[in-house]
Parts: structure tokens; C-alpha cells; sequence
């Protein structure tokens, strides 16, 4: 979860619960998690992912949620021992770094990318991108957000492969692109709504409700995961990416 978007029920959007678990299974394919000692989550909000995936991995091994948007409460909060807050741009290399909806917060894509992201991979180490997908879908919830840009896949694929070797990648939620669409006709021909200023943090209804969203959620993930699997790059909301050094 962004910060921006935090709540203080800490309530768990459906989204944010399908999107876990299918980054998990896509990091589980693509490496072998007990053997990951150094983790770090670059933008790592309020850790939730990380802390999820601290499950998969050693009891050895040591996760670094680096975000220069931490307060001193984030940073002074109690969390397993294993996990660590900064603010500070940290030293090292690590086996597994997580760039998941960052890039379209900076302004240098390119160059964050090559100066700051790619040096934290250990040569053996994997990188797993995720960014919001195709310009037209840009609503008043990215400009909450902060993000800059939404990325079409070609593009996003070809900043990716200047710099680093294509694992996998493919879309992520290709159901509701469609409806994303519709909102962000409407906002052009009206103006973006109050209600599109919410984000996944403001997330307060119902079991029945959120358990049918949250099934068909991950429904769309398994879609998304097979369409790719065999090169089919259907339309979505997100778009992600795995990836190693170039040797």
C-alpha cells in the first residue's frame, strides 16, 4: 500500500490481497526463496508486501523497506526482527529487489533505473517490476497518487531490456481495464468525480462483498498469469516484469 493511501483501520483491499499473492507465486517461480538472504523493497510503503513475503524466505534472511516518505513513527514502529525501515538510500547488494509501482513516481525513469536500482542486484540477483499500464487509462487516482506516467507495455519493455535480461512478464487485473477506460472517458468529458480521489486505503465494506471481489480478483490474476505464459499480452491495469543483470 502507497502511504498516501494507508488508513488506520489497516483494513486490506482486495486488490492489494489478490496482488500479493500473485507476486508471490511469480517471485516463488523465479527464484529460489530459501536461498534469498538480502531482500530489499525500494518504495516500500507500509511494508505490508514485504512482510508477507518474509514468510516465503529463510529465517536467516534480512528484508530493507527503504521509502524517503517514512515518518519517524514508521521508522520507530515495532516489526519483526528481520525487518528493517530507512529513509537512507542503503549500501549493498541484495538477492532480490522489489520495484513494485515506483518508477512512475520519478521523473528519470531511465536513469533512477540505471543509477539506483540496478546496482543493488547482486550478480545472481532478481528484480520484479510492476507499473500501472497505458497512458489512456490515466485517471485523477494517479495524479493522487503522485504518478507521473502510466507506461505502455512495449515501452516499459524496452526501457527494461536496455538495462537488464527479460525473465517473464505479462499483465496483472485485465478485467477491470475496461472499466478503468469508462472512468477516464468520463473524467475528460466531465471532470474527475470526489470519489475517484479515494484510494485502496478507504476500502470499508462487507465480508460477503469482499470475498466475492477478492475471488474474482484473483480469478483475473490466473487469466492474466496463463495469457502471458503464452505470450499473450492482453490489455491490464498493471503491467510487471522479471528480471536479472545483463552478463
Amino acid at each position: 500500500m502507497d502511504l498516501s493511501e494507508r488508513s488506520d483501520r489497516m483494513r486490506r483491499h482486495p486488490w492489494e490481497v489478490a496482488r500479493s499473492d500473485f507476486f508471490r507465486r511469480i517471485i516463488g517461480s523465479s527464484v529460489e526463496l530459501q536461498e534469498v538472504s538480502t531482500l530489499l523493497d525500494i518504495g516500500a510503503g507500509d511494508g505490508w508486501f514485504a512482510g508477507e513475503l518474509l514468510a516465503d524466505l529463510a529465517e536467516s534472511a534480512a528484508v530493507t523497506c527503504w521509502d524517503i516518505n517514512y515518518t519517524t513513527d514508521d521508522l520507530n514502529s515495532s516489526l519483526p526482527c528481520a525487518i528493517e525501515r530507512t529513509t537512507v538510500q542503503p549500501d549493498g547488494r541484495f538477492d532480490l529487489v522489489l520495484l513494485m509501482d515506483v518508477l512512475e513516481h520519478i521523473d528519470d525513469d531511465t536513469a533512477f533505473l540505471r543509477d539506483t536500482v540496478i546496482p543493488f542486484l547482486a550478480p545472481e540477483g532478481v528484480l520484479l517490476v510492476s507499473v500501472p499500464a497505458h497512458p489512456r487509462l490515466f485517471t485523477a487516482h494517479d495524479t493522487m497518487l503522485g504518478h507521473h506516467r502510466r507506461y505502455r507495455p512495449a515501452a516499459i519493455r524496452r526501457l527494461l531490456s536496455e538495462q537488464l535480461q527479460i525473465i517473464s512478464d505479462g499483465p496483472l487485473f485485465v478485467s477491470p481495464t475496461a472499466l478503468r477506460g469508462v472512468q477516464a472517458i468520463l473524467e475528460h468529458v466531465r471532470g474527475p468525480r470526489v470519489e475517484a480521489q479515494q484510494g485502496i486505503g478507504g476500502w470499508n465494506h462487507g465480508a460477503r462483498f469482499t470475498n466475492a471481489v477478492a475471488a474474482s480478483l484473483v480469478a483475473d490474476t490466473r487469466v492474466g498469469l496463463a495469457a502471458s505464459r503464452h505470450g499473450l499480452h492482453l490489455p491490464a491495469l498493471s503491467y510487471w516484469a522479471v528480471c536479472r543483470p545483463t552478463r
